[in-house]
């Protein structure tokens, strides 16, 4: 009798102990949250402070009429010390534009788009992507793309929802990256 009480307080203790594990968060995406919700109160803080650059571009998407896109970037502005090539002479006047997060948005035809992308300021590395799209059916749903080492940590979202462009995503946050560092540094381009 004993024994069986002993096997059944073991098996409720640790029944306990997985569901409070199961309860913990992930360290890496509480982190990653965190400072999505920084930069987003930090971009509406700053809201036309100069730390801003926004664009525009209208085209048309065939059998959908006109869409319009607009990027926000989000940079901080940073005076320090630049070596463009090797041989070059250092300029102390160089201001560094760590980009922080960029927002998306566009429209398919009445269909209303909106991603966000989340940088690390001193790396640049891509750490969080936010995605909204519709689903076979019309419905609207959200994806949370989490990165770690510049690789896909985990993905937040509907099961079934489409995962074949999730690679992708990486390589459509570096063109934006890309894109914002030619234009911030050639702006009558």
């Amino acid at each position: 009798m004993m024994k069986k009480l002993r096997q059944i307080l073991l098996a409720s203790c640790m029944m306990a102990a997985l569901a409070v594990a199961a309860e913990q968060p992930d360290p890496v995406v509480s982190s990653i949250q965190t400072a999505y919700r920084q930069a987003k109160e930090s971009s509406k803080k700053n809201k036309g402070m100069g730390n801003e650059m926004v664009t525009t571009i209208n085209y048309t998407v065939r059998g959908n009429g006109t869409t319009t896109e607009t990027i926000h970037f989000y940079f901080n502005t940073v005076q320090g010390t630049y070596l463009l090539n090797e041989g070059d002479d250092i300029d102390p006047h160089f201001f560094y534009y760590p980009l922080y997060l960029v927002t998306r948005s566009y429209n398919i035809g009445k269909k209303k788009y909106n991603e966000d992308y989340l940088f690390e300021p001193s790396s640049q590395r891509l750490l969080y992507v936010s995605t909204q799209d519709y689903d076979e059916n019309g419905k609207r749903y959200e994806r949370q793309f989490y990165f770690q080492d510049n690789s896909i940590y985990t993905v937040i979202g509907p099961e079934g929802a489409d995962s074949s462009m999730d690679e992708f995503i990486y390589y459509r946050a570096e063109d934006l990256r890309r894109g914002f560092d030619f234009l911030i540094r050639n702006p009558k381009e």
